[in-house]
């Protein structure tokens, strides 16, 4: 794909304004789309031969790190089922409901999502791509409660067809509970043999389902990690991102022999069972923890000390309190390759995800794939103390059709 065929970032209309932020002293930082075309371009949306070349070259050295590990280790996935169609294929990520940073915390603002969403024109699938909910800093209820006007509003708009959610990390635990409850169904029948940890695509989806208002009648759907779709001809491959952390090299390096030792205890090769068996354990106990007095308000209590732990094991070379948050779409490059060298020997159209925040498109130079990041509507904590000299918070949509678009709401609130 060309430069200039890549993509196109637009506001959404909206009222003078934009968003309205119902706590006292919002800082405001009004954002054009030439600013953000030009982190585009800054951020690898667009990178020069010397910038292509050493992706190109650290993807070929990570795959081959992960071969020598554990040899045949690809698992290759099936190509889109041919129901999954659609002429309009619309992405929002990362709303975190339940974390008081979310942007979409104030009615008005909910209502300019739907607004927004609204005036794109029919859409085919509209995909909630995980972290939509956050459970790691609030309880189940209170996080769903908070979802319920957007959700309601999505599943009563008359222009889409229909509504798929992708669980990612902060949310995970819609996966779980799907889980927990399909080993049920096959206890009562008297199978002891264990499902998959993957959830099909499935008109099954209570969490999401529970907030659906009188009158709404869209169909909804879920499935998990990721989903695949054939757009216009081409094909699009939608997972949160959190299956990348897998692909790290510090995971590989031989300091990593305890993960190594691990899969290779199981299975000769790596497949989403795998992948899923080592980090849904994590998840859960962040989860849970917040059910614990005290531990909500400390929020990533556990997942530093997971960090701390994986950096004594070698697994990491230094704390984070969230991995890849806030990275570009350029940094994870190489991981989103040994992604798709792992599961594609066809590579997609298009690589959609979000779990960074960081909105932004890229062309990769092994696979060709468009990588496509969605952004989020999240404010960024450093944004909202005024620890970052440049604001990264940007509330973004992404639509395609032909080719892929980045809208995004043309002001940023950052509310402290």
């Amino acid at each position: 794909m060309s430069d200039t065929s890549c993509a196109i970032v637009n506001k959404f209309n909206r009222p003078r304004g934009g968003f309205k932020a119902e706590r006292p002293a919002p800082r405001v930082a009004v954002q054009s789309c030439t600013v953000m075309q030009e982190e585009h371009s800054k951020n690898g949306r667009s990178p020069g031969g010397e910038s292509r070349r050493r992706i190109a070259e650290q993807a070929r050295r990570r795959i081959e790190l992960i071969a020598s590990r554990i040899p045949g280790a690809r698992a290759l996935v099936k190509a889109p089922l041919p129901e999954a169609v659609a002429d309009r294929l619309v992405v929002v990520s990362d709303t975190h409901f339940g974390n008081d940073y979310g942007a979409l915390g104030t009615s008005d603002n909910r209502k300019l999502l739907v607004d927004g969403l609204r005036g794109l024109g029919t859409i085919d699938e509209l995909v909630l791509l995980g972290d939509i909910f956050d459970f790691w800093t609030t309880t189940f209820s209170d996080a769903l409660e908070q979802a319920r006007e957007l959700v309601g509003g999505l599943l009563k708009l008359d222009n889409v067809g229909r509504v798929i959610y992708i669980p990612g990390n902060h949310d995970h635990h819609v996966v779980r509970l799907y889980y927990e409850e399909e080993v049920m169904k096959r206890l009562r029948a008297g199978d002891l043999e264990p499902p998959e940890l993957t959830i099909p695509l499935v008109a099954d989806c209570p969490a999401l389902e529970s907030l659906r208002p009188n009158g709404a009648k869209v169909p909804l759907f879920m499935t998990y990690p990721w989903h695949q779709v054939s757009v216009r001809g081409r094909t699009a491959l939608l997972t949160h991102g959190h299956l990348l952390g897998f692909f790290e090299r510090s995971l590989w390096r031989p300091r990593g022999r305890f993960l190594n030792a691990f899969l290779l205890k199981r299975n000769p090769s790596v497949g989403l069972d795998d992948m899923e068996t080592f980090l849904s354990p994590y998840y859960e106990m962040v989860a849970m923890s917040t059910a614990v007095p005290g531990v909500v308000d400390g929020r990533y209590r556990f997942y530093r000390t997971v960090s701390r732990t994986a950096r004594l094991l070698g697994f990491e070379k230094e704390y984070r309190v969230s991995a890849f948050r806030d990275t570009s779409i350029e940094q994870n490059a190489v991981e989103i390759e040994a992604l798709l060298d792992h599961f594609y020997d066809e590579k997609p159209a298009y690589f959609i995800y979000g779990h960074t925040h960081r909105a932004g498109m890229l062309e990769l130079p092994l696979s060709g794939t468009q990588a496509v990041n969605c952004g989020s509507w999240f404010n960024n904590p450093s944004d909202v103390t005024g620890d970052s000299d440049e604001p990264r918070s940007r509330y973004t949509v992404v639509e395609v059709t032909d080719e892929p678009r980045l809208h995004e709401w043309g002001q940023t609130i950052f509310v402290p």
